[in-house]
């Protein structure tokens, strides 16, 4: 029986040794058994293999063998931990280390071990335990950590907080994560809030509560996005407005936590509420804009020259004669309007405004009541760059009274002329006859009187004479003898024909331009162009200083001609400047009873320019002189 009960306990262990020698196998766990006071060590093959041997080829084994593989910086802490077991601190012995692989890296494990026996006198005696490979955990571990490192660091670079807000069935709510930033947002840290979020609340604007509490139920309930905008208070007391958004998501103990993003808003919230008062702004701006509107009978255009398509204000509608419901504004539709004598004026200033950019034309429109009305468009296009489509920019005015009365006026000037210029003429003769003849007997004050009187007349006729021509331009007959002629003789003329002029003056006269202007030639009418030319040099020399200097240059512009005249008297007032080119215009009054001047000499030259195909304009500035200029396209 003893030996039937020795065998049968001999068979139980057999099989309870098979039973953990396959554990052990299967979860590829070394093992090994130490005698601390011989320092005997037994190793299984799976303890070698973890780090690259077989176990014979670490015979003999002993303590050392540990010792010799085990990484330096992790003696130290084995040694505590076995120090701690031994003296029944801890219950186990429970080290992770890093041991030498026999290719030379570093392989992390976990030996757990337990003293199973000491000596009679209390010594630790014999001692097992378990050595398993757990690099790929630590690993794992490494990567979890730089992860959650990148995302810190990230998350620091947001100008708002990166969270998780959780919310459980019984009301209570906490923010599992959030990155640093809340202390800019709320004025609390992550662990302030980590497990009780009620701190956050009590910065939120009062009044805001009530929303803020039902957007977040709403989106619990329907576990839909949530997005709202609120208010908190600051720590200075300031009041700053919050953007938050977030996706929530169901948790299996039935709370949800929503993974989201909240950001100060209050400077977009500023700019937005001065977005809306300039938009109320603006709309009153529009209700003055169509008040003045229909005061002045003025509308306001938008059109493409490529396309056709056109853009009326209201007024425009009510100009032409249109009712806003049943007409579709187009070029075509406007082209239709105008009166067929005046077509080829308002074409040719488009024409022009291609080039100059400026669409400036005074012409008649047929009602569509078969009423004739006068209109004045300006506009502006845009730069080519930017504007493909060519479109300009522009007003119509209704200039219908104005027309007549600036008629009656034209018609006025032109019948005082008329009558003024025969009794002018005869006064003229009169005097100068009388001068040649009686030179000899007239007194002093005598001579003086009549050169004063033959002064008056020259300016008198000079006048009768603009305004003759003024007339003639407004009226259309203005007859131009247009050829192409070379330009530089004109010039030279021009000088010649100022030089006494410029001598009495005390002012110089000097010609700048290129040696290709030999060559270059204009469509002009040459009368005319000297006209021009003869205004804007009496000009520059009746306003330049004593010993001056007035420049006429000549300069090519890509396909055009510039020519300039440039003086170096007091300037043109700013404030002037809108009005230089309008008939009797001028910048001082007693200036011009000084040096003479009826103030249309450059509003005849603005009009002989235009009339030739050109354009005219100038620069100034105060006490550093004045620049005119015209251009004219070159002959091919």
């Amino acid at each position: 029986m003893r030996d039937r009960l020795q065998q049968f306990a001999h068979q139980q262990l057999a099989q309870s040794e098979l039973l953990n020698r396959s554990v052990l196998e299967g979860t590829r766990i070394g093992t090994w058994q130490w005698n601390v006071q011989s320092g005997e060590t037994s190793l299984n093959e799976r303890w070698a293999e973890i780090i690259g041997y077989r176990l014979e080829e670490l015979a003999p084994v002993s303590m050392t063998t540990w010792q010799r593989l085990m990484h330096p910086q992790d003696l130290a802490l084995s040694e505590q931990l076995l120090q701690q077991h031994f003296s029944g601190e801890a219950a186990f012995y429970d080290c992770r280390c890093r041991m030498r692989h026999k290719d030379g890296h570093w392989v992390w494990v976990h030996d757990r071990g337990r003293l199973v026996s000491r000596t009679d006198d209390g010594q630790p005696l014999m001692m097992y335990g378990t050595h398993a490979d757990i690099t790929e955990q630590k690993q794992a571990e490494r990567a979890l950590v730089e992860s959650h490192d990148r995302l810190a660091k990230m998350a620091q670079q947001l100008p708002g907080v990166v969270y998780q807000f959780q919310q459980w069935p019984d009301g209570r709510a906490a923010f599992p994560y959030a990155s640093e930033s809340i202390r800019e947002i709320y004025g609390v840290t992550p662990d302030q809030v980590l497990q009780d979020a009620s701190s956050v609340f009590t910065v939120i604007v009062p009044d805001d509560i009530p929303s803020l509490l039902a957007s977040i139920e709403q989106s619990r309930s329907r576990l839909s996005l949530w997005n709202h905008e609120y208010r908190v208070i600051k720590a200075g007391g300031q009041t700053a407005w919050l953007s938050g958004r977030a996706m929530p998501e169901q948790m299996p103990d039935g709370s949800v936590l929503w993974h989201g993003y909240i950001y100060d808003v209050t400077d977009k919230k500023q700019h937005y509420l001065e977005l809306e008062q300039a938009n109320d702004d603006l709309h009153l701006a529009q209700q003055r804009l169509e008040l003045s509107s229909r005061q002045a009978r003025i509308g306001y255009w938008r059109a493409s020259l490529t396309t056709g398509e056109l853009w009326w204000s209201p007024m425009i509608y009510d100009i032409f004669g249109f009712d806003p419901v049943f007409t579709l504004p187009s070029v075509a539709l406007f082209k239709s309007t105008i009166h067929p004598d005046d077509l080829a004026a308002v074409e040719a200033s488009e024409a022009r405004a291609l080039q100059s950019g400026e669409h400036n034309v005074i012409h008649r429109i047929i009602r569509s009541d078969g009423e004739i009305r006068w209109v004045h468009e300006l506009a502006q296009m845009l730069p080519a760059d930017e504007n493909p489509e060519q479109i300009m920019l522009g007003s119509v005015q209704d200039v219908t009274e104005f027309m007549r009365l600036q008629r009656l006026k034209d018609e006025f000037i032109s019948t005082v002329s008329h009558e003024l210029r025969t009794p002018l003429t005869s006064i003229g003769g009169a005097i100068k006859l009388l001068i040649g003849t009686q030179q000899l007997q007239l007194s002093d004050t005598a001579q003086m009187l009549l050169d004063v009187a033959q002064s008056n007349i020259s300016r008198l006729q000079h006048l009768i004479n603009d305004l003759l021509d003024i007339e003639k331009l407004s009226a259309g007959k203005m007859k131009l003898e247009l050829k192409a002629v070379p330009v530089l003789p004109l010039l030279q003329q021009a000088l010649h024909d100022h030089a006494t002029f410029a001598e009495k003056s005390r002012v110089k006269l000097v010609l700048h331009a290129p040696p290709e202007l030999a060559e270059a030639q204009l469509m002009l009418d040459e009368h005319r162009f000297q006209q021009i030319l003869a205004n804007l040099l009496s000009n520059a020399l009746k306003f330049s200083p004593d010993g001056g200097k007035v420049l006429l240059q000549a300069c090519f512009s890509h396909d055009q001609l510039e020519i300039a005249v440039v003086d170096c008297g007091p300037g043109i007032p700013p404030g002037f400047h809108n009005k230089i080119f309008q008939r009797f215009s001028q910048a001082d009054a007693s200036s011009s009873k000084r040096k003479g001047g009826t103030g249309l000499g450059l509003a005849l030259c603005k009009e002989l320019t235009e009339v030739m195909g050109g354009t005219i304009g100038f620069t100034s500035e105060p006490e550093l002189g004045s620049r005119f200029f015209v251009r004219f396209p070159l002959t091919v």
